[in-house]
């Protein structure tokens, strides 16, 4: 260093202050946010290893609670939901949610698995449900909920099946009536009547991911720090 002078302009600091704080701000989240999906690993596994229990329309589903369930009845095939904006291997699609009506009269909504959008949007995928009874085991939990939340009416009328975005409970009891359970099923993968399902293995579910994120805005946050460095270290005159 000798012979040489550190001498940046004061906005150039301040830029580059402001810029790293944003990267490594980030890095951070994209850690945190692998973090959260192994925890969420972590207790599809653990209850992989319970026995199911019996769902009623009364059933509520916490933030975050993950459990074996089951629940008979019929499918209602004449007012199934496809849940939009969801991919799979890279291609767009909908997730198929078809309710299940209990001989007790309630109601639990099933998601059967993932289905392609047509490149037309206005022409939605055939979907169809077995019409004898049936007994829908999979993992019980709480409605998805999107990281941003868009301005829609799921409630709204329309015809069946219907596209949603991420509805919550309060939706659909709206759509369904008092007696729907608030969450949902989601389909084991062996079971026949279902779509694409890999609930305890989907690429959303892996940390790596995310972690390859936080290296690269970490990465991105050396890197803008070295050139700083670079261009400001002059030759002493």
């Amino acid at each position: 260093m000798a012979g040489r002078s550190f001498r940046p302009p004061w906005w150039a600091v301040l830029v580059v202050v402001a810029l790293s704080g944003i990267m490594i701000s980030l890095g951070v989240w994209q850690l945190q946010r692998g973090a959260g999906k192994a925890e969420l690993a972590k207790r599809y596994a653990a209850a992989s290893e319970r026995p199911p229990r019996e769902l009623t329309a009364g059933a509520w589903a916490e933030p975050g609670e993950i459990v074996r369930a089951s629940v008979r009845g019929h499918f209602d095939s004449n007012m199934q939901m496809l849940l939009d904006n969801q991919s799979f291997d890279g291609k767009p699609g909908y997730r198929v949610w078809t309710p299940v009506k209990t001989p007790e009269g309630g109601i639990v909504i099933v998601d059967r698995g993932w289905v392609a959008a047509n490149g037309d949007r206005t022409i939605l995928p055939e979907i169809s449900a077995p019409p004898q009874e049936v007994e829908v085991s999979g993992f019980w939990r709480a409605l998805p909920v999107p990281g941003m939340r868009l301005d829609v009416n799921n409630c709204a009328g329309g015809p069946w099946p219907r596209i949603v975005q991420y509805p919550t409970p309060d939706e659909l009891r709206c759509l369904y009536g008092g007696w729907v359970a608030s969450g949902i099923l989601l389909m084991d993968p062996d079971l026949p009547g279902g779509y694409v399902r890999e609930w305890n293995s989907a690429p959303e579910l892996s940390p790596a991911k995310h972690y390859g994120y936080a290296a690269q805005w970490f990465a991105f946050t050396a890197t803008l720090i070295g050139i700083f460095i670079v261009v400001n270290l002059k030759r002493k005159s």
